[in-house]
């Protein structure tokens, strides 16, 4: 019971941080889908901004202590990269860079950093749509022989819907899923509220 109670207390106080630093915005937008969606999640701000990041880092951590041991995490370029290499650094854990596709010079690589063979890599991102860009992460990462079991998102606003991620075997885990952050926002202050309007 206690355990449940702190997570609600966590998903609230992150509801909290993403409006009222206008991290969660509202109006018309164009996904990387292509897909229209009525808001946007800005959560590359998020390193731009001290107490926010830490707090968001620390959130991932707890989530990988509740998901159990790995033996690396892997951040996606670019949005995933800033939280990989902090949260690499707390847990003492190897900290990958992957890339959606290759650079055309130097060693054109898409997996950046090492681990050992056959390493469990825990796959780092700030959110999940459809998840269809994470499937060339996951497969660069298998033909350097690591093993990818699982991807962690702060938001998760798949909804669901993300068939191919499920197509590869992969696991999503989120701090949070968009609907929580929604269902957190109609119950903030109106203080709160107001905060965030300042910043648009």
């Amino acid at each position: 019971l206690i355990f449940i109670l702190i997570m609600i207390v966590n998903k609230s106080e992150l509801s909290k941080i993403l409006v009222s630093n206008n991290i969660l915005k509202f109006g018309s937008f164009t996904l990387k889908s292509g897909d229209k969606s009525w808001f946007y999640i800005d959560l590359r701000l998020i390193p731009s901004i001290p107490e926010v990041f830490n707090y968001v880092i620390e959130s991932y951590v707890a989530k990988i202590n509740e998901l159990g041991a790995v033996d690396a995490v892997a951040g996606i370029a670019v949005a995933g990269i800033p939280f990989s290499s902090v949260i690499g650094y707390k847990l003492n854990l190897p900290s990958l860079i992957v890339r959606k596709q290759s650079k055309d010079y130097g060693l054109q690589k898409m997996v950046e950093g090492k681990a050992k063979e056959k390493a469990n890599i825990l796959l780092i991102d700030d959110v999940i749509t459809t998840g269809g860009s994470k499937t060339p992460a996951i497969l660069a990462l298998r033909e350097n022989n690591y093993v990818v079991k699982d991807l962690l998102v702060l938001i998760d606003r798949s909804e669901g819907k993300a068939e191919e991620l499920k197509e590869q075997e992969v696991i999503v885990h989120s701090v949070a899923k968009i609907e929580e952050i929604f269902e957190k926002c109609l119950k903030l202050s109106d203080k709160d509220i107001s905060l965030s309007l300042i910043h648009i």
